[in-house]
């Protein structure tokens, strides 16, 4: 069983370990350590503060994972990959395959590797679903990633609209935002779990973005329910972080706070 994180963070030449554990291989296992590599583009506190430019291509993005969850060059929606391919869900509820060329200020990948799949029976909502989930949390200073299939007997997701400078705080634009009420429709979830100690980084525990099987649907996920359900899950330990090179122009003291706001 895997048992600690390794972290790089690229900045010019900032590196830092997580939890104790520094993130140094060699060119042979470069490849294996990769595809077990969290690849995040940003923190979430830049993010809560308003830096929404994009930086990181899509094209680039796609060499570190096939799988992944962020947002768009001014917040223009809500990101999900699968299979190597992202959709942005607009704020209209459009869904639309995005170029390579377009640029991300927020996400994170990996390379989805199936390492336990369990069947979920009946749950009635997103916190009873976190609950399920918990039990499978072997490591808690692992990140985790989920891909749950099913039809889904509700989905209420979100999204928000693109934003013009100067840029608001997020937890401003989500006041704004699209909600989206979908019944009996087959699709996929797919989430990230981060651990504790992941700080002002990432959000700590769950996050879901959700994607409808004809890629016409989706959003960021705030309830669900389904009578069940199958759930691949992929522990990883890696965890690459690319700094944005602007800093916001704002500041949020209560990032938990802010958090709160954003994600429910």
């Amino acid at each position: 069983m895997k048992t600690k994180i390794k972290v790089i963070v690229l900045s010019l030449l900032a590196v830092l370990s997580f939890a104790g554990c520094a993130a140094t291989t060699s060119s042979s296992d470069s490849a294996a350590v990769k595809e077990e590599t969290l690849f995040q583009v940003s923190t979430i506190n830049s993010l809560l503060a308003g830096n929404y430019d994009g930086f990181v291509s899509f094209g680039e993005l796609k060499q570190h994972g096939d799988v992944g969850i962020g947002t768009f060059n001014a917040l223009d929606g809500e990101l999900v990959m699968i299979d190597k391919t992202v959709y942005k869900v607009k704020a209209s509820g459009q869904v639309v395959e995005v170029p390579d060329t377009e640029t991300t200020p927020f996400a994170a990948v990996t390379y989805f590797d199936e390492e336990f799949t369990q069947s979920l029976g009946k749950i009635a909502s997103l916190e009873a679903l976190q609950e399920e989930l918990d039990k499978h949390i072997t490591n808690p200073a692992s990140f985790y990633l989920f891909r749950i299939d099913a039809t889904f007997n509700t989905i209420k997701a979100r999204s928000v609209a693109s934003q013009q400078k100067p840029y608001p705080v997020l937890s401003e634009v989500v006041k704004n935002q699209s909600i989206f009420d979908y019944q009996e429709i087959p699709g996929t979830l797919v989430g990230l779990w981060c651990p504790e100690e992941i700080g002002g980084l990432n959000v700590k525990g769950y996050h879901f973005h959700f994607i409808s099987d004809d890629r016409s649907k989706g959003g960021h996920l705030l309830d669900v329910s389904f009578d069940s359900a199958e759930a691949f899950i992929d522990q990883t330990n890696g965890f690459f972080m690319t700094l944005s090179p602007t800093t916001p122009e704002k500041t949020v003291d209560d990032a938990e706070s802010a958090i709160d706001a954003v994600e429910k």
